[in-house]
């Protein structure tokens, strides 16, 4: 009997143990899954500000990749005469022009207000700004002649304010561009063409526009050899 009695109360403590060794188990998991559960929901929250970030800081498109031509970069086009028509204040689009003209042999025509633009430099930056609110169309100093002859007309200028100095919209609006193929280029202290295709694109009504080129004032070191390659591209022979 005491025999009997001894192997239940043994079994009795064998379900006695396996219970607390159960529920130490299930405690023991439910404190490992609990930081995990923590760590997920930090990251997920720290994800959340730098995807806001990357989009608030999001570059708008430029607009001279937007507005790069009407028509297609390296299209052959029936080349007649040559015209380089740029306007510069500087210096810098000249140097650009004489480079163009010594690569391509055509015409430089300097487009130029009746009436001079300051050489003071903070003045004229004034003077730029208040043209471009009033959507002004200064006055030229000279006309191009046998405007029918040329084919093809690089037009180049400086980037003021992120746009082309009004002198230049005169000079586009003077001609009428129907089959002209139009080439702009740009000097710039970083900020290339801005938003001046766009202007140029409507003001030269009709032509057919390819790939230009802006150079930063750094750049201009290498002038030769950008444009070379530049004209390359454009097949224009």
């Amino acid at each position: 009997m005491k025999k009997i009695y001894l192997i239940l109360l043994s079994m009795a403590l064998l379900f006695s143990l396996a219970a607390c060794g159960g529920n130490e188990s299930s405690s023991s998991e439910a404190s490992t899954s609990s930081p995990e559960a923590s760590s997920q929901s930090v990251t997920e929250s720290s994800d959340q500000p730098v995807a806001l970030e990357e989009i608030s800081d999001s570059p708008e498109p430029a607009e001279s990749e937007n507005l790069s031509g009407s028509g297609e970069s390296g299209a052959s086009t029936d080349a007649g005469g040559m015209l380089i028509a740029y306007f510069s204040w500087s210096g810098n689009t000249e140097q650009m022009a004489q480079t163009i003209q010594t690569e391509t042999g055509g015409d430089l025509f300097r487009i130029e207000p009746a009436m001079p633009y300051t050489d003071d430099y903070d003045t004229l930056l004034d003077i730029a700004q208040q043209e471009q609110a009033d959507n002004a169309r200064p006055e030229l100093a000279a006309q191009v002649e046998n405007w029918d002859s040329y084919d093809v007309i690089f037009v180049g200028y400086p980037n003021w304010w992120s746009d082309a100095p009004m002198a230049v919209y005169t000079f586009l609006e003077s001609y009428d561009f129907a089959d002209k193929t139009l080439i702009p280029f740009n000097t710039s202290a970083s900020g290339g063409f801005g938003r001046s295709l766009s202007g140029i694109e409507e003001s030269a009504a009709g032509a057919d526009i390819l790939e230009g080129l802006a150079l930063t004032e750094g750049e201009l070191g290498g002038v030769q050899s950008e444009v070379s390659s530049w004209l390359s591209g454009l097949n224009l022979e």
